[in-house]
């Protein structure tokens, strides 16, 4: 009973002293739903190969963090390769390889995601899939699955 009351007077103590009450942590995670055509999904299915889904995360600099910026203009916060079998369809990207001390570079803590899709390259060093691209904001790729379609390369 102590216990209790003593984080309800921690809990009043923090709201007379206007302190923020703690908020969770930031997620950047967001799921990635990956279409194949027949033809690519037969064709990664004979060979056994995989997908890749790749996100690469970066924002723009706050003033004082201009000189820290890329070439671009951007604050690269790291990037998270996922790889999966050519069966799967929904792809989760944590976004836990974002250092959190780079947020504070970016404006708003706004974070962009360029996400690119690809063949893993098991059975040999050409990559087999012409994929579409999400590139926006995280915030909006975590409203909804963020689709992204394939076909073989060449493929009409």
């Amino acid at each position: 009973m102590s216990r209790r009351l003593g984080f309800c007077a921690a809990a009043i103590m923090m709201l007379s002293l206007n302190i923020p009450p703690l908020v969770a942590a930031e997620s950047h995670g967001f799921t990635v739903d990956l279409s194949l055509s027949p033809k690519a999904a037969t064709k990664l299915s004979a060979l056994s190969e995989g997908i890749v889904v790749a996100a690469f995360f970066s924002g723009l600099p706050t003033p004082a963090a201009r000189r820290k910026a890329d070439g671009e203009g951007h604050i690269f916060l790291g990037n998270e390769e996922i790889t999966v079998e050519s069966t799967e369809r929904l792809v989760q990207v944590t976004g836990k390889a974002i250092p959190r001390s780079r947020l504070d570079w970016v404006r708003n803590r706004r974070v962009e995601v360029l996400v690119n899709v690809y063949s893993a390259r098991r059975k040999g060093p050409d990559n087999l899939l012409d994929c579409s691209i999400f590139e926006g904001y995280v915030a909006a790729a975590a409203q909804a699955p963020v689709k992204i379609a394939c076909k073989l390369i060449g493929e009409e």
